[in-house]
């Protein structure tokens, strides 16, 4: 079942993110990949920051991570998240590559569980036929 239609910003795939979005929509994680040297990178680039290759492609990841940082807004960023208060922001670290980060909303986790290293998992929210979120919740 869909979620109503939102009021919080909805992303803005581009030709390089569209894999991305893609994959969410059918509830998988997925980064970019090298086939060259196995670099894995988020967000996408047009070229390889291992080897500056440009045979890159989307590999699905586990969607099991670590809380790197975050921050709580107590206020609502936009009208579509006077609901849904406090709002956590965070950046958290994929188990498959150190220092791979996705910034994220984290879900599900009251802001005084929150600490470094915190395990997360992803979470998706299907919004509309054509938008899936991502978000991660702790935990995991």
């Amino acid at each position: 079942m869909m979620a109503p239609a939102t009021e919080r910003p909805l992303p803005l795939p581009d030709p390089l993110s569209q894999p991305f979005w893609d994959a969410a929509r059918e509830h998988r994680l997925c980064v970019q990949a090298c086939r060259q040297c196995d670099h894995l990178a988020y967000p996408p680039e047009i070229a390889c920051r291992g080897c500056s290759g440009g045979d890159l492609y989307f590999r699905e990841v586990s969607g099991r991570a670590t809380l790197h940082s975050w921050t709580v807004l107590r206020d609502p960023p936009s009208p579509g998240f006077r609901d849904r208060l406090p709002v956590i922001l965070a950046v958290v670290e994929l188990e498959e590559r150190k220092g791979l980060l996705l910034s994220t909303n984290l879900i599900d986790t009251a802001p005084e569980t929150l600490r470094i290293d915190l395990p997360v998992e992803v979470r998706f929210e299907d919004v509309s036929d054509d938008c899936t979120f991502i978000h991660f919740a702790g935990g995991a």
